[in-house]
């Protein structure tokens, strides 16, 4: 069974959203890969990605805001034919070398 890792919003202020989310809420900052700064309650982590890499990456028309989820899943190639079975918007696609996630795929509403 897959389970959500993480959800992802982007910002302009990282130090601003990191603040928020432990003055407000209690998260915890943990350990991480790439630019983003995670922040856990013990269950899920929340990625703060500064969007200024992303957009050299993905584009300009990124926008502040949530970005995606993260799933942990066994197995990428079993996933393929089910998500494609289910109304995937795209096929799965390996992502960019430098990037943290292996794989996007996007949902049958383009999420």
């Amino acid at each position: 069974m897959a389970r959500i890792r993480h959800l992802a919003i982007l910002t302009e202020d990282v130090d601003r959203l990191v603040n928020f989310y432990t003055v407000s809420f209690g998260l915890k900052v943990v350990e991480g890969v790439g630019t983003a700064t995670y922040l856990t309650d013990g269950h899920l982590n929340l990625a703060i990605i500064p969007i200024g890499p992303e957009r050299k990456i993905e584009g300009d028309h990124l926008q502040e805001g949530i970005n995606h989820l993260g799933f942990e899943v066994e197995s990428v190639d079993a996933l393929v034919p089910i998500c494609s079975e289910a109304g995937a918007s795209d096929d799965v696609t390996k992502r960019p070398p430098n990037r943290e996630a292996e794989y996007r795929v996007h949902d049958p509403d383009g999420n």
